[in-house]
């Protein structure tokens, strides 16, 4: 490319950049919604932003890959590789702005994310015109580029999946290494809140509780604080604290005390999924009916912050934590060296559940869904008993796949929403001993289909959103 049609290529990419400036002053994320259209369009950014992301990571490994004398040629990439990097960043950018502006969020993680991501449109540009300017501060500039490329992917992860998503399982060692302060002792996300099953009435809180503090905070730190808190306000909502929640959000309050069914929080949880206002969003685990009543009794109650749990009466009982998981007790750790080359070999991840070995391992596949088929189950049936949660939603699991995960004694939870199994194929998951979850979203099957796991003593929660079942769900 002659220095001409560099010179204007940089100039409409200043240009732009310069008329995005504009949105990103005077429109900035309010916490509002702005209109269905925009965001549609606006969601297209979590798909678009990797477009940049593998083109930028690309040309400093064609620049380094030139460097040896018979591969030098491929250093002519970067004159294609940089520009599609400089346009794929600038879509990304605009349409990161439209979601954040359009989506109702607001908050100090979503502009550090979004400027972040402005910062690095512009640097990309540079590198496009340093590149043949000096190599030397071209090479400055691309590194710099890359270190700001993994600053705003940061907040990006930290958007999506929470502020201590990258650092929460972090060793000890590595923690002080890069003194990254220890997490909070707080209540646990996910994978401990699965840790726990109901027992009977007797185990209660102990008198100095408040059932605020003890039983519907940890909900909301669960399932809620995800999307409302001080980093990320949706809908200039946060549920990070009994202040917050009772102070409400852009449509006022979100609780009324003493009337749960006036109250807008309790309203939204009890939509169905698949209804606009319903909570918590983005296809989210919905709150459990436990979880639902607890609230509606804490409402009911006066929403009060200093109510002892010992006084709310007819509240789900405590969880507390059960033995292993496994039926047969058993360390994954042996055979960690066979569970990382299937990761590495399928393109899956099998996670601990929790610390104990004894809990097992949940197999997810939601970084590639795609990889993820009838054979790739078939090369986990080695381990097939070491997994009790397996997330299977938009991979290429069919029919045939299941005979394989019905093999698979410990499981506890299956997910299988919009993948191509059918009514024919379900039942036989029936075998499956400990089965407590299903969710079946989005597939062909039908109420003949479900009939055999539904009469299943162990299973709590069957999913039949968008499927031809009369009954779209059932809950504990």
């Amino acid at each position: 490319m002659d220095l001409r049609t560099r010179l204007t290529f940089f100039g409409f990419g200043v240009a732009f950049l310069l008329i995005l400036l504009w949105p990103l002053l005077h429109a900035a994320p309010d916490g509002l919604e702005h209109g269905e259209l925009n965001q549609f369009v606006g969601r297209f950014h979590p798909l678009v932003v990797h477009f940049p992301i593998a083109f930028l990571l690309l040309v400093p490994l064609l620049e380094c890959a030139g460097a040896v004398r018979r591969w030098n040629r491929v250093r002519d990439s970067v004159e294609f590789v940089l520009p599609l990097a400089v346009i794929s960043a600038f879509v990304a950018v605009f349409l990161g702005w439209l979601l954040a502006w359009s989506g109702g969020y607001e908050g100090r993680l979503v502009t550090s994310h979004m400027w972040g991501g402005f910062s690095l449109a512009f640097a990309v540009l540079l590198c496009f015109v340093l590149r043949t300017w000096d190599k030397r501060v071209y090479g400055a500039a691309l590194f710099a580029t890359l270190l700001l490329l993994a600053w705003t992917s940061d907040k990006g992860g930290k958007l999506t999946h929470g502020e201590t998503f990258m650092t929460r399982h972090m060793p000890a060692n590595l923690r002080t290494l890069l003194v990254v302060p220890s997490i909070p002792n707080r209540v646990q996300p996910t994978i401990e809140a699965a840790t726990v099953t109901p027992v009977s009435a007797s185990a209660t809180p102990m008198p100095s509780a408040t059932f605020f503090a003890a039983r519907v905070a940890p909900i909301f730190e669960n399932k809620c604080s995800n999307c409302h808190n001080a980093e990320k306000r949706k809908g200039k909502l946060r549920l990070d604290s009994f202040e917050n929640v009772m102070r409400g959000g852009k449509d006022g309050i979100v609780i009324k005390a003493g009337d749960p069914k006036h109250s807008e929080l309790f309203r939204r949880i009890n939509l169905s999924p698949d209804e606009k206002d319903f909570m918590p969003t983005d296809g989210k685990p919905p709150l459990t009916a436990s979880e639902i009543k607890v609230i509606e009794l804490w409402i009911a109650s006066g929403a009060s912050s200093s109510l002892p749990a010992i006084e709310v009466r007819g509240a789900p009982p405590l969880p507390v934590k059960e033995a292993p998981v496994l039926a047969v007790a058993s360390d994954y750790r042996p055979k960690l060296s066979l569970i990382t080359s299937l990761e590495q070999e399928l393109g899956v991840r099998l996670v601990p559940r929790s610390r104990n070995p004894g809990d097992g391992l949940i197999l997810r596949t939601v970084s590639a869904p795609e990889r993820c088929d009838d054979a790739a189950i078939a090369r986990l049936k080695v381990i097939g008993s070491l997994i009790v949660d397996a997330e299977l939603a938009r991979t290429k699991v069919t029919d045939a796949g299941l005979k394989t995960l019905a093999t698979f004694t410990n499981l506890r939870a299956v997910d299988l929403a919009h993948t191509a199994v059918t009514s024919a194929g379900v039942p036989i998951l029936a075998r499956l001993d400990h089965l407590e979850s299903l969710n079946l979203t989005a597939t062909p099957v039908d109420d003949a289909g479900v009939s055999a796991v539904r009469r299943k003593q162990t299973l709590k929660r069957l999913y039949l959103f968008e499927t031809k079942c009369t009954a779209q769900s059932e809950l504990e």
